[in-house]
C-alpha cells in the first residue's frame, strides 16, 4: 500500500510540476505579441508602443534587448540587442502607407561602423523601397516589412 500511495503522489507531483512548467513557458511578453497579428492592430500602435512590441519580439526569438534612453531625436537607433556574441542595433519605423527609403538604411549602415556591430534591423510596419533591399542585399542588414513582421510574430 505504501508504494502505491508513493507511487500516486510521484504522478501527481510530476503532472503538476509540468503544468507549472507550461505556464511559466508561456510569458506576458509572447502573449501581448499575439495581439498584434494582423495589418489593422499592428498599424494603430503608437510608435513607443510599436518600438516595445519589436522589442518583445527580438527577445523571444532569443535576444538581449536593451531600449535607446533618449526618446525623441535617438541618433537612428531604438534598440541595442546582444545574442551569443553578435552585436546589433534597429531602427523600428511604423508608417501608415510611407515606404522606408534607401536614407534609413544608408544611416544604419554607417551607424554599424560608428557603434562597432555586427548586425542591423530595420523593421517597419509598411514597405521598404527597391533601392533599399539592394543596398542591403549584400550587407548585414536585415529588412523587415510589416508582411515579414507578421509572419514573426505568429512564428514565436
Amino acid at each position: 500500500m505504501e508504494i502505491y500511495s508513493f507511487g500516486v503522489v510521484l504522478v501527481f507531483s510530476a503532472l503538476f510540476l509540468l503544468r507549472v512548467s507550461t505556464l511559466l513557458m508561456r510569458s506576458p511578453s509572447k502573449r501581448y505579441l499575439k495581439r498584434f497579428r494582423n495589418e489593422k492592430k499592428l498599424k494603430r500602435l503608437t510608435w513607443g508602443e510599436f518600438e516595445h512590441l519589436c522589442r518583445l519580439l527580438f527577445e523571444a526569438e532569443g535576444w538581449r534587448v536593451k531600449e535607446n534612453e533618449k526618446k525623441g531625436a535617438d541618433g537612428g537607433v531604438d534598440l541595442w540587442m546582444k545574442r551569443r556574441g553578435t552585436k546589433a542595433i534597429v531602427q523600428c519605423k511604423k508608417y501608415e502607407d510611407a515606404r522606408v527609403t534607401i536614407k534609413v538604411i544608408r544611416e544604419m549602415y554607417g551607424l554599424m561602423y560608428e557603434y562597432d556591430v555586427d548586425e542591423a534591423f530595420v523593421v517597419t510596419t509598411s514597405e521598404f523601397t527597391k533601392e533599399c533591399y539592394r543596398f542591403a542585399g549584400d550587407k548585414a542588414i536585415t529588412l523587415i516589412n510589416g508582411e515579414m513582421l507578421l509572419k514573426r510574430i505568429r512564428s514565436v
